[in-house]
């Protein structure tokens, strides 16, 4: 049985589709990941008169900072959502009775997101939780508390991008550390969302909005 023919041009063209379809850039960088501790904030409203004593509980922000790129000139100017995928892992493996550090895993999704430089999408861990993977008292130091942060964004058309603080990240294959979670303790629902910290109602104007819990 004989095969047809392909018509050289029609070869061509098939050949050269591949490349060039790989080479269309992904929308999304993530440019910079900065965790820290803050002090969680004090906010006083009349008749509410309950007070805190001491010194304020420090929670643990990872910032992550993203620019989206205009790469096809029919997408929306805003898109509709991107979920930023976080993990974290803590220098906590003498407090665990299989010593292995603990991998904190969660997400957060943004919504209308702008062709901009300097966007941020941020994620909290409680000082309760902190406390709790260190042996009873949370870490004062950022930088001797973690071993390495990393984060993703994908949309729906899949991974878009991803980074690490410290380490690196396959770009190729779309892998990092956290894909080998043989010497690691995962532990996901800990991450939270600005929307479920205290400062949910602080620095509007810095984060990209959050898409709504019910999903609208």
């Amino acid at each position: 049985m004989k095969l047809p023919l392909v018509p050289l041009a029609a070869l061509a063209a098939l050949l050269l589709a591949a490349p060039l379809q790989a080479q269309i850039p992904n929308e999304y960088t993530i440019t910079k990941i900065t965790p820290e501790l803050v002090n969680s904030p004090r906010i006083s409203a009349p008749g509410y008169n309950k007070q805190v004593q001491g010194r304020s509980l420090q929670w643990l922000e990872v910032d992550v900072e993203l620019e989206r790129k205009e790469v096809d000139r029919t997408a929306p100017k805003f898109a509709e959502e991107a979920t930023v995928n976080f993990y974290i892992l803590l220098n906590n493996a003498q407090f665990n009775d299989d010593k292995k550090p603990t991998l904190l895993t969660g997400s957060v999704t943004v919504v209308d997101i702008p062709y901009e430089k300097n966007l941020h999408a941020s994620a909290f861990v409680s000082p309760q939780t902190l406390a709790r993977l260190f042996g009873g008292k949370a870490p004062i130091n950022v930088t001797t508390s973690l071993v390495d942060v990393g984060a993703t964004i994908s949309t729906a058309k899949g991974l878009e991008a991803l980074a690490t603080l410290k380490g690196k990240v396959d770009q190729k294959e779309g892998k990092g550390w956290w894909d080998n979670t043989a010497t690691m303790t995962v532990l996901p629902g800990r991450i939270l969302d600005k929307s479920e910290t205290p400062f949910a109602h602080l620095a509007w104007d810095y984060y990209l909005p959050l898409k709504p819990k019910g999903g609208g």
